[in-house]
């Protein structure tokens, strides 16, 4: 049986998220996004490592999607996506979170810079099944100028959804929240 479990952030907690958030925006306008993304990649690996709650799994393949999408060229992310994404992985690049961060720390952080980019997941992940299932669809004598085609009809597709979705949850989103994650550049 399922068990839900909730917590709040009182505003001793979003002074420390704000802490952090300030922290990597100096970290993303200061490092390379290789580094970045390597770094990221360590949590990940730790966290692949380790016996997880399956809670806790789930955020991790959040993390694994974020760094995916930013390295696939197929994805193609614009300049600005691709920052979006950086700023969220920075989140993993603070020097108190590269190594002293629990796997539980790590995770709640996923999930907060996550429900920001779920958009931005959600799209990459249907591009990744489209992808997936256009191989085996298309066997015949398939050219690889319509395959190439093909996928970017439909990451055009699904990026602009995307940006329609992050801009409609903009305008309806309220003050606290909103700051913390135009803090982090989201």
């Amino acid at each position: 049986m399922p068990l839900r479990v909730s917590f709040e952030l009182g505003d001793g907690d979003l002074q420390h998220f704000e802490q952090i958030a300030q922290q990597t925006q100096a970290i993303a306008r200061t490092t390379s996004p290789e580094a970045i993304i390597a770094t990221a990649r360590d949590v990940l690996q730790r966290g692949s490592q380790s016996q997880l709650a399956d809670f806790v799994k789930d955020r991790y393949a959040r993390l694994r999607s974020m760094i995916d999408m930013v390295c696939d060229a197929e994805w193609s992310l614009s300049a600005d996506d691709r920052q979006r994404v950086i700023n969220a992985l920075a989140c993993f690049s603070t020097p108190s979170s590269a190594q002293t961060d629990t796997l539980l720390d790590h995770a709640i952080m996923i999930e907060l810079v996550g429900r920001d980019l779920h958009h931005d997941i959600d799209a990459y992940r249907e591009f990744c099944r489209y992808r997936e299932a256009y191989k085996p669809r298309r066997k015949r004598n398939i050219q690889p100028e319509d395959r190439q085609h093909a996928l970017a009809e439909r990451r055009e597709v699904l990026q602009k959804r995307m940006h329609e979705r992050r801009k409609r949850d903009l305008e309806k989103s309220d003050g606290a929240v909103r700051k913390l994650f135009s803090l982090f550049g989201l």
